[in-house]
């Protein structure tokens, strides 16, 4: 029996390795799939729930050593870099049950940092400074912006003043950006492990998702010390404090999310129809900030629990 296991365990490492490959190199030539590559971890880390974190790295560098032998080096280097901590922890932690919030914790701080290595190894070979790059990327794009405003009429802000804001909350974003790559994987990981696991561990549904319990009272402090940095010289206060609070407000639009979607699971509206209301309110601008402000009373109240 236990010759059968492992017999099964290396098939799909390697059928698991074969299939992303094949997704990894279309996305090098079909740029429309490129935001898929955010999911690359996924069938690694159900890999790693199923037979453990052994199939699962075997499996991620037989797939990092395809890329590098039918498309670049480099381009596997990336992967690796960006991916391989990543699957690694959150494997290890969604097969230990723990809290989907220390899960996407977790995978977000080394998403973080495998992005500054990243960011470091592009700069030291290639001689460039990645942020400078960015800033000239972003200084056209907000240029061109502003002209088409200007000749429709439209009153905007100066492009320098856009251009000082956008690179002001970079760091924000690329945290933001992170923390969206860490939860998709987790949900998704942990949808397709209810759909095919075959014994009784029941997976968190989205629903149910909640900020640790000290998660305002941590807010508070952080903000205060951000606040307090205005008395320390060399650091931006104004940048550090724009940057917290675009993280915190994201934080709780997440679990405002979740408690919008516990409510109308409440009244037994279809699936489709759900998740269908909740990217609608994506898109509404106006009412981020209301469903940040429910999250942030979910976390004080328990909404869910009243009624």
């Amino acid at each position: 029996m236990k010759n059968y296991d492992e017999k099964k365990a290396f098939i799909e490492a390697a059928l698991i390795a074969a299939i992303t490959t094949i997704l990894a190199i279309s996305i090098v030539y079909i740029p429309i799939l490129s935001v898929s590559i955010m999911l690359i971890p996924v069938p690694f880390m159900v890999l790693a729930y199923r037979h453990g974190n052994k199939y699962s790295i075997l499996s991620f560098i037989t797939f990092s050593l395809l890329i590098g032998i039918l498309t670049e080096l480099i381009y596997a280097g990336f992967l690796l870099v960006i991916f391989g901590p990543m699957i690694l922890a959150m494997g290890h932690y969604i097969k230990k049950q723990k809290e989907p919030y220390s899960v996407i914790g977790i995978g977000t701080i080394i998403s973080v940092f495998s992005v500054l290595i990243i960011f470091q190894v592009v700069s030291y070979i290639g001689n460039i400074n990645i942020i400078d790059e960015i800033a000239l990327a972003m200084e056209g794009i907000v240029s061109r912006q502003v002209d088409i405003l200007k000749s429709m009429n439209i009153d905007t802000l100066n492009a320098d003043e856009v251009l000082d804001y956008l690179l002001m909350i970079l760091p924000g974003v690329f945290i933001i950006q992170s923390m969206l790559t860490a939860f998709g994987n987790y949900y998704i990981t942990v949808n397709i492990l209810k759909r095919f696991s075959t014994n009784d561990i029941e997976f968190p549904q989205f629903s149910d998702f909640k900020l640790p319990k000290d998660i305002v009272f941590g807010s508070f402090i952080i903000f205060i010390l951000s606040y307090l940095t205005r008395y320390i010289k060399g650091i931006h206060h104004a940048g550090l404090l724009t940057n917290v609070t675009l993280l915190f407000i994201f934080m709780f639009f997440i679990q405002g999310i979740s408690v919008i979607s516990h409510l109308i699971k409440r009244t037994k509206i279809p699936k489709a129809i759900r998740i269908f209301l909740l990217v609608l309110i994506l898109f509404i601008s106006p009412l981020l900030t209301v469903v940040s402000f429910v999250g942030l009373i979910d976390a004080i109240v328990n909404m869910r629990n009243i009624g």
